[in-house]
């Protein structure tokens, strides 16, 4: 099917969805921040990463590193209101979601120069510890630990707060490159059997977790680069709008490409036509009464 066409049987139907969701009233400014998360989730998904999770993992961190570089530009003490949210985060990532219907608000999560940091890092070494306990749980049965100790997006320390100098960056960013090389490197190391394992509780498989190390990482460290114009929910939401109908044209126009995948934040590989049809189905779950 040439790429107009494509683009041509979903651009009507992505409209109207849009155009309903900005004529809601009934909570209107939480289903407008929930739309707008959504949308950019598909942003994300829609850039292009290789298909071997072990290059995209390489490839994210060359990007993130440029974003990283540059938080000394940031006000420190400003909390920058990213586009996911918890129950956006609950409903792309159970396995069997309730749908996302009026929900009663949302929490948000909020980056500072210095939370991007600790988020990056710590992200890094959560999944780096799990390589390990999937290993172990594949080969001798040992069921995993949860290693759960570092502090959400949801929360912000008083140390996220702090001035960020260049030695200060220069240290962490430091810390951030070697964990990402362990990380890089134990994931080079696993074989395709090892990529592929289905834990028997129904967890992710480690390639899945690598698309999603990779995605994360990426949502983090350009989260104040990247940040939406805006604080009022209806010009957030006509914003992400504008950014999913380049990212939908481009991925269009990509064509077919076998060593190129689509990958969402949570690591599920999807191709732009599922991406099209999960933001349409989020917007309608949103609006249903």
């Amino acid at each position: 099917m040439r790429t107009g066409t494509r683009l041509g049987q979903w651009r009507p139907m992505l409209e109207a969805s849009r155009d309903r969701t900005l004529k809601t009233s009934t909570h209107g400014a939480i289903v407008l921040t929930h739309a707008t998360g959504a949308r950019m989730v598909a942003v994300w998904t829609l850039a292009p990463a290789p298909k071997d999770p072990v290059l995209h993992l390489e490839a994210a961190h060359a990007t993130a590193r440029q974003h990283l570089g540059r938080l000394t530009g940031h006000d420190p003490a400003r909390e920058v209101t990213s586009v996911m949210t918890n129950e956006l985060f609950f409903r792309l990532t159970d396995a069997h979601p309730a749908p996302l219907t009026s929900p009663p608000g949302a929490r948000r999560y909020t980056y500072t120069p210095r939370k991007v940091l600790r988020r990056v890092l710590d992200h890094a070494l959560d999944h780096l510890n799990q390589i390990d306990q999937w290993l172990t749980w594949r080969r001798d049965g040992v069921v995993p630990i949860p290693t759960d100790g570092w502090v959400p997006s949801t929360v912000t320390l008083p140390d996220d707060r702090l001035p960020l100098d260049r030695r200060d960056l220069d240290a962490w960013l430091w810390r951030i490159d070697q964990a990402a090389r362990l990380l890089h490197q134990r994931a080079a190391g696993l074989t395709q059997d090892e990529l592929d394992w289905l834990p028997p509780d129904g967890g992710w498989p480690l390639r899945r977790v690598l698309h999603h190390v990779a995605r994360s990482e990426l949502l983090y460290s350009a989260s104040l680069d990247e940040a939406l114009p805006s604080d009022d929910a209806e010009p957030r939401y006509v914003e992400a709008c504008r950014r999913f109908d380049e990212a939908i044209r481009a991925a269009f126009n990509r064509g077919e490409d076998a060593s190129v995948v689509y990958p969402g934040l949570y690591g599920v590989l999807r191709t732009p036509e599922e991406v099209v049809d999960d933001v349409l189905t989020i917007e309608r779950e949103l609006l249903a009464q």
